[in-house]
């Protein structure tokens, strides 16, 4: 589910993805091989404090930039298109089942006309929208409608032009990570956790269809602020701490277990949620259980997150691979193992 910004896509144009946030631009390119896509560039560049704040752009003339140099500056080959696919914020964001009687495509495209203003707080010519049949019955569709305000688009799309680059397509963060941590062909359901430096995202999602997004403040940072409070530390020295021991055979007693479960109550219980509204909302029509947890982002890398969360939730976790769907042996160059995760989003736009 995308949002394109012209009508089709050329499948000659070679394009990249660039996953754009509060603090940085991460970019990855790939190329087309005989037996799917190798990685030939990547690289990242902080963004200088208050040029987004909350995936709102409030200073569009440094960002520009910043987009530019960060192009410029990739690790591999260098990047000679223009073409390129970008995320947009997840908070700004509606993903919503629809249930709609059954009917033919062409009369469903006009009825979800309908039933976006009913369920979407925004009218139809305040949004771009995109929307997907994911569960088929002989008396129902269950529909995923998404949808993005034009006040949030249309500025990156702005940005971007202005970098010299030219959009493709935007796509909701989540949507492009479960599309490279799913290895194409795979079954089942998965529920895929992007933990950011500021947020976190969750998404459920098949290998063909997305069918749930949300976001908490929940993020790599807060884990570490809080951390900090309760051992009456700095900041830094409690990142030190977080990275030396994780929650590896940490006793279920001392500070720092007790500081990870408090404080992963939130992550969760948010994530009970999101199975709690699969199984009510689409389950049924998918006829897919969620088979297990897929971790990514830069709070991916706190050993033993995948074991905490397999046993607080009672459901296999296991730390994503964003390049599942990549040839490593053909690809120009490596990410770095520990900066792999949190360029899941980037290489989810690049194969988009």
């Amino acid at each position: 589910m995308k949002f394109s910004t012209i009508s089709f896509l050329n499948p000659k144009i070679t394009q990249f993805g660039i996953d754009l946030s509060d603090i940085s631009i991460k970019i990855a390119q790939l190329k087309k091989t005989k037996k799917g896509y190798a990685l030939s560039s990547f690289g990242r560049k902080e963004i200088a404090k208050g040029l987004i704040e909350e995936g709102e752009i409030k200073n569009e003339e440094k960002l520009v930039e910043t987009i530019k140099e960060a192009v410029k500056e990739v690790k591999g080959e260098t990047i000679k298109t223009p073409y390129c696919a970008a995320s947009l914020p997840e908070t700004e964001s509606f993903v919503e089942v629809i249930r709609m009687p059954a009917m033919e495509k062409k009369e469903m495209a006009e009825a979800i006309k309908w039933e976006i203003e009913a369920h979407i707080p925004l009218s139809q010519e305040e949004i771009y929208y995109d929307w997907q049949i994911i569960g088929r019955e002989p008396d129902h569709f269950d529909v995923i409608v998404g949808a993005l305000p034009k006040k949030t688009v249309d500025p990156y799309l702005d940005v971007l032009i202005k970098a010299g680059l030219k959009p493709m397509a935007f796509e909701i963060e989540s949507i492009a990570t479960a599309r490279t941590l799913i290895k194409k062909g795979e079954s089942g359901a998965f529920l895929v956790i992007d933990i950011g430096a500021k947020k976190t995202s969750l998404a459920i999602a098949s290998n063909k269809s997305i069918f749930f997004t949300t976001s908490i403040s929940f993020s790599n940072i807060s884990f570490t602020a809080a951390l900090a409070d309760s051992l009456n530390i700095s900041f830094e020295e409690a990142k030190k701490i977080k990275m030396e021991k994780g929650l590896d055979d940490l006793d279920p007693k001392s500070r720092i277990f007790q500081t990870a479960r408090l404080h992963f109550a939130e992550l969760i219980a948010k994530i009970k949620e999101c199975l709690d509204y699969y199984t009510d909302r689409c389950s049924a029509s998918r006829k897919e259980k969620i088979d297990k947890i897929m971790i990514c982002g830069g709070g991916a890398n706190l050993s033993g997150l995948a074991l905490f969360l397999s046993r607080e939730l009672e459901m296999p976790a296991e730390i994503g691979n964003p390049l599942a769907n990549v040839e490593l042996i053909n690809s120009v160059i490596k990410i770095p193992e520990e900066e792999l995760s949190s360029y899941a989003t980037a290489l989810g736009l690049a194969l988009e």
